[in-house]
């Protein structure tokens, strides 16, 4: 009997830690994105672009599409896209990679 008790808590022990530890981790999240109201230095930003993880897009070259035995050809660019945390687009990097789609013409 004294064992099944002993057991007993020890396990709410483990669940009691099991379900509070993501909330302290949350709380300890919230400290890192604070704003601190710092002036980013021009020369910094490029090194913040180096640190960025690019996403790949592929973009639409309509000016590049064109017909080629009875089919539409469309052209599309992968472009490398640097995004700030807003999303919104800093820089733009076109890669050599295309794609092409073929449809039928009727």
């Amino acid at each position: 009997m004294k064992q099944m008790i002993g057991l007993s808590g020890l396990l709410l022990l483990c669940i009691y830690l099991v379900y509070n530890s993501p909330q302290i981790s949350q709380k300890n999240s919230d400290i890192d994105s604070l704003e601190t109201g710092a002036i980013v230095d021009p020369e910094t930003t490029d090194e913040i672009l180096e640190t960025i993880i690019p996403e790949l897009e592929y973009v639409h070259e309509k000016d590049q599409d064109n017909e080629v035995d009875g089919y539409i050809v469309e052209t599309y660019r992968e472009y490398e896209v640097h995004r700030d945390e807003k999303g919104k687009i800093i820089k733009q990097v076109p890669t050599s990679n295309f794609d092409y789609i073929r449809y039928k013409k009727y």
